[in-house]
């Protein structure tokens, strides 16, 4: 049980947040979580210092193997010897989701003699200073661990001798202009398929590609609209030259040639090599032309005030621009509101050092979250979080009919979930008490230029032209600053 009480000089802790799984029946985003940790570490009397609240807020961070910035940062904290408690939101969510994770927690805590709290556990999660029970979760984590990989294991051991004998893998998604399992060609799909690499080696671009089929109202394996990465996935794949992949590589006989699947191909192999070195030297082409693409510093900040969509750095005519991506909702005609980027970098950076004073001296960063979402965001979200409360209540009483709408309200709360926006907590650190000159901000590294930006701006809106276009007029834009 956690106790109120004064900050402890010896009480030192570490926060970490990870999106809430997609299968999470609450759905409590990144920032609501660490508010959370954050008001259960201030009960406790820990400290908690800004460079130690550790975020992961991308969906991906469930995926095994992916990168997760803020998981690695949390156990290189716990092995530091440097703090004294983890206070991590959702344990028993990484015990249904990834149970090696847990595993991982549990050995540090028990290693270094570590307090580990939950705002979403019972009692702050009073089970885990038990350790008796903290040892029953640690083995139960594991079994289930081991059990994952045995698993894992015997489907890529399977896999590899189907590989070998140059059988379909079977199982997932129907792959287009075959069968699902046994891989029969599908004859209508077959020559669609024959189409598309015929018109990509002629010339034409996927979205060309992509755009004649939705015109010819062809529907894809899973019956959606076509788009230019389904066309690109035809093209890269191998299987449509009847060649047989495994663990992401083409299997090779003991010659080094390709293995034959023991599926009918819908394209020659070599129309197939063709258009794969067409696609490498397009992404090595547009790669060496990133390269040399102008940065864009406040990507993510600038929002268009007429339709609300982000605006991207886009170069036209050699003229760096933010230009709105967005439709208008009266007509949903493409917006088309651009700024000049080289202007509007200036006019924020102007306002850098006010933001700044604004905050006062006496700020305390540690005090401030990491994770934010708008206002009429959030609003929108508790709505939605309140609904999909009472829509599982109605599906634990057995009412199957609230099935689809909780599907749909979940989807809208992970779609408000990522609009939250990160800011380095520490990104202020050393800069309130003295102040900062235009001249000193000039000289501060980009890196460090754009944590504090993030950390005081909101979004930045663009409003429309009202003079000539020819002149940057300062009035369009807003700089919006963090609420908290």
């Amino acid at each position: 049980m956690v106790r109120d009480g004064a900050a402890d000089g010896g009480r030192e802790g570490a926060v970490y947040c990870r999106v809430a799984h997609r299968r999470s029946s609450r759905q409590v985003g990144v920032d609501q979580r660490e508010a959370e940790c954050r008001a259960l570490a201030a009960r406790a009397g820990i400290r908690v210092a800004p460079r130690r609240v550790l975020l992961d807020p991308q969906a991906t961070s469930w995926s095994a193997g992916a990168a997760r910035p803020g998981w690695e940062a949390l156990l290189a904290e716990l092995a530091s010897g440097q703090v004294t408690h983890a206070v991590v939101y959702g344990v028993h969510e990484l015990e249904r989701v990834q149970p090696q994770d847990l595993a991982a927690l549990l050995t540090l805590v028990e290693q270094h003699g570590l307090t580990l709290l939950d705002p979403a556990a019972p009692e702050d999660g009073a089970e885990f200073d038990h350790a008796d029970r903290r040892r029953a979760l640690l083995d139960r984590a594991r079994l289930a661990d081991r059990g994952r990989r045995r698993l894992a294991d015997s489907v890529r051991a399977a896999q590899a001798e189907g590989a070998a004998s140059g059988r379909p893998h079977g199982g997932g998604r129907r792959a287009f202009g075959y069968t699902l399992g046994d891989y029969d060609l599908v004859p209508e799909e077959a020559d669609v398929v024959a189409r598309v690499y015929a018109w990509f080696l002629t010339g034409r671009t996927l979205s060309w590609i992509a755009r004649e089929l939705t015109t010819e109202r062809v529907p894809t394996a899973g019956g959606g609209r076509w788009t230019s990465t389904k066309v690109g996935r035809i093209i890269d794949a191998p299987r449509y030259a009847g060649l047989r992949v495994n663990g992401g590589e083409l299997v090779r006989g003991p010659d080094g040639t390709p293995v034959r699947g023991a599926w009918k191909p819908c394209v020659p192999l070599a129309d197939w090599e063709e258009a794969r070195e067409l696609r490498l030297r397009s992404r090595h082409q547009a790669r060496a032309g990133r390269l040399t693409d102008r940065h864009y510093p406040l990507t993510g900040l600038v929002r268009c005030a007429r339709c609300g969509h982000r605006m991207v750095g886009s170069t036209v005519d050699e003229y760096p621009t933010y230009a709105c991506t967005g439709r208008r909702a009266a007509d949903r005609e493409p917006c088309f509101r651009y700024i000049s980027a080289t202007r509007l970098e200036e006019l924020v950076d102007q306002q850098i050092p006010y933001l700044l004073d604004a905050l006062g001296p006496h700020a305390s960063p540690e005090a401030a979250p990491a994770a934010l979402l708008d206002g009429r965001t959030a609003a929108a979200r508790r709505h939605d979080q309140a609904r999909l409360a009472e829509l599982v209540a109605e599906l634990d009483a057995g009412d199957p009919a609230a099935d689809r709408e909780r599907a749909e309200v979940t989807a809208r709360i992970r779609a408000e979930n990522r609009a939250v926006v990160l800011r380095a907590p520490d990104a202020v650190e050393g800069l309130l008490a003295t102040g900062l000159p235009p001249a000193e901000w000039r000289q501060l590294p980009p890196e460090q230029q754009a944590d504090v930006r993030r950390y005081l701006i909101g979004h930045i809106e663009v409003g429309p032209v009202t003079g000539p276009r020819s002149v940057f007029d300062p009035d369009r834009v807003v700089i919006v600053p963090h609420a908290a």
